[in-house]
């Protein structure tokens, strides 16, 4: 899968993420789900999204929150213990690079408030098990459930992954994929659609 930054910087978008969410929850006393929504529609979630260096190793998790606050923010080092809140926002982070997908998708299907819920007894569990238990509930979401939207998206994710097999163990040519493909993206109307969406 391709991810919308290198994997170098993956260490410390998890660390500023669960330190921001941990000082905006913890220190600034503000409601887990309304911070997460607040994170997901911000500059600075669009920045790691699309891979800006800026955003990735050029802000603290303190300098993200002041973004997203539009205030200074008196508490400036980050808390030494780790709280569900911070272990939330470690696993928000690798979730959203393993799926590349928007933070809005990954909150849309679980919230931030349930991903705390997960800190006992996932935080003593090797990361990556709890990173694949959230990409199956999101991956599973109940077709009846989606939106029109949703559903034509997620079929053609399922038509571009077949595509992507084919190509992959060379059962077609890579016109055949480009053609297929475009042919796909004509059909669907899904032209002008974000990478990162599929």
């Amino acid at each position: 899968m391709k991810h919308a930054y290198n994997e170098i910087y993956i260490r410390l978008v998890m660390h500023n993420l669960a330190a921001m969410f941990d000082i905006a929850i913890n220190a600034e006393r503000i409601d887990a789900d309304e911070f997460a929504n607040a994170f997901a529609s911000s500059y600075v979630a669009q920045g790691i999204e699309k891979g800006d260096p800026n955003i990735l190793a050029g802000k603290s998790a303190t300098e993200m929150l002041m973004i997203i606050l539009d205030r200074e923010v008196e508490f400036d080092s980050v808390p030494m213990n780790r709280t569900p809140e911070y272990w939330a926002g470690w696993i928000l982070a690798i979730v959203q690079w393993e799926l590349n997908r928007s933070f809005k998708e990954i909150l849309s299907a679980i919230s931030f408030s349930q991903l705390v819920r997960m800190y006992y007894p996932y935080h003593e569990a090797d990361e990556q098990k709890t990173v694949e238990l959230i990409i199956n509930l999101f991956s599973t979401k109940r077709w009846e459930d989606m939106t029109p939207d949703e559903k034509k998206k997620e079929l053609f994710r399922k038509q571009k992954k077949t595509l992507d097999l084919f190509l992959e163990r060379n059962a077609i040519s890579k016109a055949q994929y480009d053609k297929s493909l475009g042919d796909l993206i004509e059909k669907m109307g899904m032209q002008g659609i974000d990478e990162q969406e599929v």
